[in-house]
């Protein structure tokens, strides 16, 4: 009886688990098509048409680093700079790191879907989780140099870096674009892991299955 209430405790708990990711899945290819409406949007317009937009209107800016934010005073907020260019590869890159994103989040679904129905030790699970880990991986070692082109994009949009420097009070300003993020990097690491093991757990099934 204990052991019965347990596997459904499970069961409840996996299609829970997989319920969440379905929602994340269905934001993120919301997320994917907005930035491909973005992606039309500013191949079509002309950087004389945005540029003509922002003279004609009031533009308030701020950005968050962290848990900081920063206001932009009014007169660098109207000396804002728009480089299609830039903006493009901008959404062109958020488009890469979003769609793996949605990779990862589609294998823990099907994995989470897989355990729900009791397949537990199985190579597809394990292939799953292994891609899973070398996705994390990727991220690890690119998601530092993502943030800083990020930050490096909007700099440039406003001639931030210039204007701090004009201040007196910094020398200059630099972009690191090479780290590893480590807390990513432990997490792929163990989920290889796991999924090694979960491998081997499938090849003893096999073989009990074979020799029952």
């Amino acid at each position: 009886m204990e052991q019965t209430i347990q596997s459904k405790e499970f069961r409840l708990l996996t299609k829970g688990l997989r319920t969440i990711f379905t929602i994340l899945m269905v934001l993120m290819i919301f997320a994917l098509t907005m930035i491909g409406v973005l992606l039309v949007a500013v191949f079509i317009v002309t950087e004389k048409e945005v540029h003509n937009i922002l003279v004609h209107g009031q533009i308030a800016a701020s950005m968050h680093f962290g848990g900081l934010k920063i206001e932009l005073a009014n007169q660098v907020a109207n000396d804002f700079h728009f480089s299609k260019w830039n903006v493009m590869k901008l959404l062109f890159t958020a488009t890469i790191y979003i769609a793996l994103l949605l990779f990862i989040v589609v294998q823990v679904r099907n994995v989470l879907s897989n355990l729900s129905k009791g397949i537990i030790f199985s190579g597809t699970n394990s292939r799953k989780m292994e891609w899973i880990a070398y996705a994390i991986v990727f991220l690890s070692l690119t998601v530092g140099a993502f943030r800083t082109y990020v930050t490096y994009t909007i700099f440039e949009q406003f001639k931030l870096a210039e204007l701090l420097v004009d201040t007196g009070l910094i020398k200059g300003v630099a972009y690191q674009f090479t780290g590893v993020n480590w807390t990513l990097l432990l997490c792929g690491l163990v989920i290889w892991t796991i999924a090694r093991v979960f491998r081997y757990g499938a090849f003893l099934q096999d073989e009990y299955d074979a020799t029952a």
